[in-house]
C-alpha cells in the first residue's frame, strides 16, 4: 500500500477542509479526555493490574508515558471546570488554548478559577493560542496578587519535571526563583566553555553541556573523601556477549532506558566492574567482587601526567576525569599507563560517539585524529615547573 492508497490523494483536502477536520478531531479529543476522566474514577482500569491510569494507557493505547500523563492531565481538567469542557467540546476552545488553562490548574488557584472560568471562556474562545497563553499569565499574576495578600505562600511555586521523549531524550521543564535561579544560572556560566574557532556548538548547545558537565561533577564528586575516584555514579547492566560483539548494549539500572553503544563503551573505559553469574534463563546465581576497571594508583599517575582533559582546547581539571583507553579494551586494548589518557566527561563522550583515533608521542604529547583526517594536537600540563638553571 502506497502513501496515495492511504490518504485518496484523489481528492485532496482544501485548506478550509482541513482546518474543519482538526477542529472536529480536537472537540473528538476533548470528549475522549472526559471520558477518560471518568474511566479513571471508575478505578476498571485496574482490573488487569495496572497500577495507575496512565500505566493502563501505555499498555492498552500503546502510548508514551509523557502522551498518556497529557490525556490524563487534561480529562481532570475539563472535568473540574465545567465551562472549559462544554468550550472544548463544542469547538469554542481549541486544543492548545485548554493547554494553556491547563497551567492554571492548581490547588492554589482552584477556588478563583471556578469563580472566573466562564469569563475566562468569554475572553479567550475568539484569542490565538499564544494570546490565550498571554491572559493566562496576566490571570495567574492577578490571582498570585489577591491570594498572597491574604495569605502570602512560605515559598514561591518551583518544580523541575523530567521525561524521555519517544527517542529517549531526557527532557526537563523547570521553574526557579531568588536565590535557586541565581544559583543555576551562575552554575551554568561556570561550566559552559568556549573551546575558540573551532567550537561550532550554538548558545543551547553549549548551555546543555554545561549542565551535562554539572551532573557528571556532582555524580563523581558529591560523596568524595578527597579524591576524584567516587565510582559507579551510574549503574549499568552490559550483557558480555554484546561486548565480545565489539557493540555493547548497556541498560541504566535505575532507568532501564537503553544506551547507545558509545555512552556504553563511555562508562566501561572507568568504572567498577562487577561480575553477575546467570543461569540458562538469565536468573543471577552469583556475584563477584567489584573491581575498578582502572585502578586507583594508575589513574593518579595518569592524572600526574595529564593534569587535566587531555581534549585539545579543554581546560577540565582532573576532578572532572575520567580515564579513557586509546584503544578500547575490549578491542584488547591494555589498562596501563601508555594507553590511558584523561577526558573530562562530555569530550569522552565525544571521543566515543564519533570514534576519534588518539595516541601519545614519546613526551606525552597527545595526537587527536577525526574520521575525516583533520588533527588536533594537546600537550600533558600535570607536571610542575621545573627550575632552569642561568
Amino acid at each position: 500500500m502506497t502513501v496515495a492508497d492511504v490518504l485518496d490523494i484523489a481528492s485532496p483536502l482544501t485548506a478550509a477542509q482541513f482546518a474543519a477536520a482538526v477542529a472536529e478531531h480536537e472537540r473528538r479529543a476533548a470528549t475522549l479526555a472526559l471520558h477518560l476522566r471518568h474511566l479513571e474514577a471508575s478505578g476498571e482500569w485496574a482490573f488487569d493490574g495496572s497500577v495507575s491510569i496512565a500505566a493502563w494507557m501505555r499498555e492498552h493505547c500503546r502510548m508514551s508515558n509523557r502522551a498518556a500523563h497529557a490525556w490524563v492531565r487534561r480529562g481532570r481538567l475539563l472535568d473540574t471546570y465545567g465551562a472549559f469542557a462544554a468550550a472544548a467540546v463544542s469547538g469554542a476552545l481549541s486544543q492548545s488554548q485548554v493547554d494553556a488553562l491547563e497551567h492554571l490548574h492548581r490547588p492554589k488557584y482552584a477556588e478563583h478559577l471556578a469563580e472566573h472560568q466562564s469569563a475566562l471562556v468569554e475572553i479567550v474562545e475568539q484569542l490565538s493560542a499564544a494570546d490565550t497563553e498571554t491572559v493566562c499569565k496576566r490571570w495567574r499574576d492577578d490571582a498570585d496578587a489577591v491570594i498572597d495578600e491574604a495569605a502570602p505562600p512560605a515559598e514561591p511555586e518551583r518544580f523541575l519535571t523530567a521525561s524521555r521523549d519517544s527517542e529517549g531524550a531526557l527532557l526537563l521543564h523547570s521553574k526557579q526563583h531568588g536565590g535557586a535561579a541565581t544559583e543555576i544560572e551562575k552554575a551554568l556560566r561556570n561550566a559552559s566553555t568556549y573551546e575558540g574557532d573551532d567550537d561550532t556548538r550554538s548558545h543551547g548547545e553549549r548551555g546543555a553541556d554545561a549542565l551535562f558537565d554539572i551532573a557528571a561533577f556532582y555524580n563523581k564528586n558529591h560523596a568524595d573523601d578527597g579524591t576524584p575516584r567516587n565510582l559507579p555514579h551510574v549503574s549499568i547492566s552490559v550483557d558480555e556477549s554484546t561486548i565480545r560483539a565489539g557493540r555493547p548494549v548497556g541498560v541504566d539500572g535505575d532507568t532501564e532506558e537503553p544506551m547507545a553503544s558509545s555512552c556504553t563503551d563511555t562508562y566501561l573505559c572507568d568504572c567498577k566492574i562487577h561480575t553477575i553469574l546467570r543461569d540458562a534463563h538469565g536468573a543471577p546465581v552469583g556475584f563477584g567482587r567489584s573491581r575498578y576497571s582502572v585502578p586507583r594508583k594508575l589513574f593518579s599517575q595518569v592524572a600526574a601526567r595529564d593534569g587535566g582533559c587531555r581534549f585539545p582546547g579543554c581546560d577540565r581539571k582532573i576532578r572532572h576525569c575520567d580515564a579513557h583507553h586509546m584503544r578500547y579494551w575490549r578491542h584488547g586494548g591494555s589498562t596501563d599507563y601508555v594507553n590511558l589518557v584523561l577526558l573530562c566527561s562530555r569530550h569522552h563522550h565525544f571521543v566515543h560517539q564519533h570514534h576519534l583515533q588518539m595516541k601519545l608521542d614519546d613526551h606525552s604529547n597527545l595526537s587527536v585524529v577525526w574520521r575525516d583526517g583533520r588533527q588536533r594536537t594537546s600537550r600533558p600540563r600535570g607536571a610542575p615547573p621545573r627550575h632552569s638553571r642561568e
